[in-house]
C-alpha cells in the first residue's frame, strides 16, 4: 500500500499523513465496519501553510495558521466519506468538500494548495 501521491508546493508542512491510495474493505463480520479501518479514520492528513520569518520557513502561531485537514466520517464506517476542510487557526471553516472518491479529494486538495499560495 502506498500513500496517495500529492503535489504539494513549497511553503507547506505536512504535519500528519495517513492518506493512502486504498479502497475500503467491508468486514465479513459487519454490515458497516471497514476491515482496513486504519486507513479510514477521522485523522488522515494535516497540512499547514508556512510563512517566511527572518528568512526561514516557519509554521505560524495558531492564530495565524491556515490548515488543511482530511478525515473519514463516520470513522471506520463503510457508508462514510472523506471530508476535506480548509480552516483557520481557530478551526473556523473557510471551505470544505465531502466525497467517497479519494481522487476527487486529491484533486481538490491540490487546487486549494495552489489557491492559498496566491492569498
Amino acid at each position: 500500500m502506498n500513500l496517495m501521491q500529492l503535489k504539494i508546493p513549497a511553503g507547506y508542512a505536512v504535519t500528519y499523513n495517513k492518506f493512502y491510495d486504498v479502497d475500503p474493505v467491508l468486514s465479513a463480520d459487519s454490515d458497516y465496519f471497514i476491515e482496513n479501518w486504519g486507513f479510514f479514520t477521522e485523522d488522515l492528513l494535516q497540512i499547514v501553510k508556512m510563512k517566511i520569518k527572518n528568512g526561514k520557513w516557519d509554521i505560524p502561531e495558531r492564530e495565524d495558521t491556515i490548515l488543511f485537514d482530511l478525515g473519514w466520517y463516520p470513522d471506520s464506517d463503510i457508508k462514510g466519506h472523506y471530508r476535506l476542510e480548509l480552516v483557520d487557526g481557530e478551526w473556523n471553516e473557510i471551505k470544505s468538500i465531502s466525497s467517497k472518491d479519494r481522487l476527487v479529494i486529491k484533486e481538490t486538495l491540490e487546487e486549494w494548495l495552489e489557491e492559498q499560495l496566491r492569498v
